[in-house]
């Protein structure tokens, strides 16, 4: 069985109830690293459309619709963390990162919520494909992760069979030509500040996707 198809069928659910409590501590937006980021860029003061791939409860979403007036949409495995962020205001769909059940150029910023790390790898072109298909151009896509400058894996502690994966994970659009690294920054899990323990590394990564030469 795929990940994916584990995490759709239970996983999903039993990952938010395990982060939970430590979600509910977060003070937004100053604890929230992809908050942090957003604040900066251009598009935050436009009525933007926005779609996290991996919303969980919802919770960064709302902030987001509450504090910047954008639209908000979300996907995510877990059935539980998507009625909760349609609670919320959130426009959010149970599902899986390959498949987005989205227009062409819907949206102004993709974000990847900490999710990709537990995809499964044979995906890993298609899911870049779905995010660009759906992200307009010009556009923004931020990625939260766990950071790794070789790929590694290991087995995921609370389900056998399952797998983490840590990667530098711009590689999946910075090789196209479209996509340009605006900022990339390494903190400790959980931190605000940098360690030299690579077990622990979690980066955050803001790229720009723009027209190519020539094109209108």
């Amino acid at each position: 069985m795929k990940q994916k198809d584990i995490f759709l069928s239970s996983e999903g659910d039993a990952w938010l109830e395990r982060n939970q409590a430590t979600l509910a501590q977060q003070r937004l937006p100053e604890d929230d690293p992809i908050l942090v980021e957003l604040l900066e860029l251009p598009c935050a003061a436009n009525k933007m459309t926005v779609l996290e791939i991996g919303c969980g409860d919802g919770a960064r979403l709302a902030w987001i619709k509450d504090n910047l007036g954008a639209r908000c949409f979300g996907i995510d495995p877990s059935a539980q963390g998507v009625a909760s962020a349609n609670k919320r205001g959130v426009h959010a769909q149970q599902g899986t990162a390959d498949h987005l059940p989205f227009q062409n150029d819907e949206f102004d910023l993709v974000i990847f919520g900490f999710c990709l790390y537990l995809c499964d790898r044979e995906d890993l072109f298609q899911i870049a494909r779905e995010a660009n298909r759906v992200l307009r151009t010009p556009g923004w896509l931020v990625v939260l992760d766990f950071f790794s400058p070789v790929p590694v894996s290991r087995a995921f502690h609370h389900r056998p069979g399952v797998f983490s994966y840590k990667m530098d994970y711009r590689t999946l659009f910075t090789w196209h030509p479209a996509y340009e690294c605006m900022t990339h920054k390494v903190r400790q899990m959980n931190q605000k500040a940098y360690t030299d323990d690579p077990q622990e590394w979690v980066a955050v990564s803001v790229l720009r996707k723009n027209h190519l030469s020539g094109e209108s």
